[in-house]
């Protein structure tokens, strides 16, 4: 009687298909792992797009609201009720409410650049009832004028790849007033942009002459001249709230011009292991109520 023989693997055999299998999974786990950072880069696109479309359109369709309501279309640092608030003056003759929550260059602790963010103070007198303010309050009066704060500041709410001091976010103020002090004005007010490094503002001027020059809220203050204002120049550097990891392609040493200003990351996020997308977001607003020759 024949005995039956069995083959198995050779050693070679065994290990060529170990081999094999090693190489599959190594190539299966690098498709994973760029599908993964495919992902986050989507994310992080997706952040910075729902800043430029939704979030900056909105802060403009409240500043087209400035000024209005005032009898003259001139807009300066002293016409009273101007719409951009620079001074007391803008407010009342006798106003009470302190100068950080005017409109000022440079706000101290307000980036993650080298240079500090700008603060944007507007007021209008509204026509009609049933709408609402940037905190989201409805406006029920058309005697008290509504004033509104654009400014960066800490956002409480954040990530683990984030720390208090960077999770930064553009935030909108709201009060009223119809005397000589505001109400319910100089909180923190609601984020309506979040995860904002940097925010500067311009203001479009005419001198006498007819001659346009963009200034800085500073410069302005500082002219003595006080030009009339037109519009606004706003422009923010956005970054993504999520990371998308530590990308070479990502360079945080790079600089970044927004509007007149050339700005770069603070050193501290400059070496940091992760990366975020960023993007300077800019637009232009003519403040349409103050264009024109109305005079009271």
């Amino acid at each position: 009687m024949k005995s039956s023989q069995q083959a198995g693997f050779t050693l070679i055999e065994l290990m060529i298909s170990l081999v094999i299998g090693l190489i599959i999974v190594a190539a299966a786990l690098v498709l994973f792992l760029a599908g993964q950072k495919s992902v986050a880069i989507q994310q992080g696109a997706s952040d910075l797009q729902d800043n430029s479309n939704f979030a900056l359109n909105y802060i403009t369709k409240d500043i087209r609201f400035a000024h209005l309501g005032n009898a003259t279309a001139a807009m300066t640092g002293s016409v009273v009720h101007g719409g951009i608030v620079l001074t007391s003056t803008n407010l009342s003759a006798t106003d009470s409410t302190e100068t950080k929550y005017f409109s000022r260059s440079a706000v101290d602790g307000s980036s993650n650049v080298d240079i500090e963010s700008d603060q944007l103070v507007i007021q209008y007198l509204p026509i009609a009832t049933g709408g609402f303010d940037c905190e989201g309050n409805t406006i029920n009066s058309t005697s008290e004028y509504v004033i509104q704060r654009y400014f960066v500041r800490k956002d409480t709410n954040f990530n683990d790849s984030e720390t208090a001091n960077t999770a930064l976010a553009l935030a909108c103020d709201a009060g009223r007033y119809s005397g000589d002090t505001a109400t319910n004005f100089g909180d923190d007010g609601q984020i309506i942009m979040k995860r904002v490094d940097y925010f500067h503002v311009l203001l479009v001027t005419e001198n006498s002459a007819g001659n346009f020059r963009d200034m800085t809220i500073a410069n302005y203050l500082a002219s003595g001249t006080e030009p009339r204002i037109l519009g606004v120049k706003i422009g923010v550097l956005a970054r993504s709230s999520q990371t998308v990891g530590p990308e070479s392609i990502i360079d945080n040493s790079r600089e970044f011009d927004v509007l007149d200003k050339t700005v770069s990351l603070k050193s501290s996020i400059q070496s940091a292991s992760s990366r975020n997308l960023r993007e300077v977001i800019t637009q232009t607003v003519a403040i349409r109520n103050a264009l024109g020759d109305r005079a009271s």
